[in-house]
């Protein structure tokens, strides 16, 4: 080989060894922000899946507090009714008053649509005015809306895991990088070092697509 090719042959490979060096360069800072950014990512969500479990477990120890009370209610509306019945049934119309105008709001519409049923002729007629379609507690829609929002925020506190979840495999995906960019300098053999960064940049491809495909939080 002549000195020129000889003097040529070692430029190609210094330039090479240069381009190979600003490509693994390259790789290394994008990853390292990259892992940064998603490491972030998931820790913010994480924080906010956690204050999404709390919520919700609140919310639920509020509605079960709000069946207890609707079901002290529907006790007391019972109790109240069942005493005016007996009162009713011994003739003994002042007691029978007494009851009856102790009825709360909720039951009296209630009885009063019971009533116009007719239920002592009517076999028809539900059996008490607690049956009836318009005895209807607020504290038990209370409830009921108190149980909804909590699995609601039970719902978004187990989007926001897996969201975290997949910012985490993104950070795996970049470390991998870190570590194949990082190696690849220790080889002089250069299809070695080209196969190495090649890995490496698929593997931040991969991770940049996971990360893209996630929404993003402030927190």
């Amino acid at each position: 080989m002549a000195v020129g090719d000889q003097a040529q042959s070692g430029w190609d490979r210094r330039l090479t060894k240069q381009r190979l060096e600003l490509v693994a360069t390259v790789i290394l800072a994008v990853a390292a922000l990259a892992t940064t950014f998603s490491g972030y990512q998931a820790s913010l969500w994480d924080g906010i899946q956690s204050t999404d479990y709390s919520k919700a477990s609140a919310l639920r120890t509020e509605a079960a507090q709000k069946h207890t009370e609707a079901n002290q209610l529907r006790l007391a509306d019972l109790s109240v009714f069942e005493s005016y019945l007996e009162a009713q049934a011994i003739g003994a119309d002042e007691l029978a008053r007494f009851y009856r105008v102790r009825f709360r709001e909720e039951f009296e519409i209630a009885f009063n649509a019971w009533e116009s049923l007719q239920p002592r002729t009517n076999p028809d007629a539900p059996p008490s005015p607690l049956a009836m379609p318009d005895y209807q507690l607020a504290v038990e829609q209370q409830a009921r809306d108190l149980t909804a929002r909590a699995e609601s925020t039970f719902a978004a506190g187990q989007d926001a895991n897996s969201y975290s979840d997949a910012f985490t495999l993104a950070t795996l995906f970049f470390a991998a990088v870190l570590f194949f960019a990082a190696v690849s300098e220790r080889f002089s053999h250069r299809p070695y070092r080209a196969v190495l960064l090649g890995i490496a940049a698929l593997g931040l491809i991969g991770g940049a697509i996971i990360t893209a495909s996630q929404p993003l939080t402030t927190g």
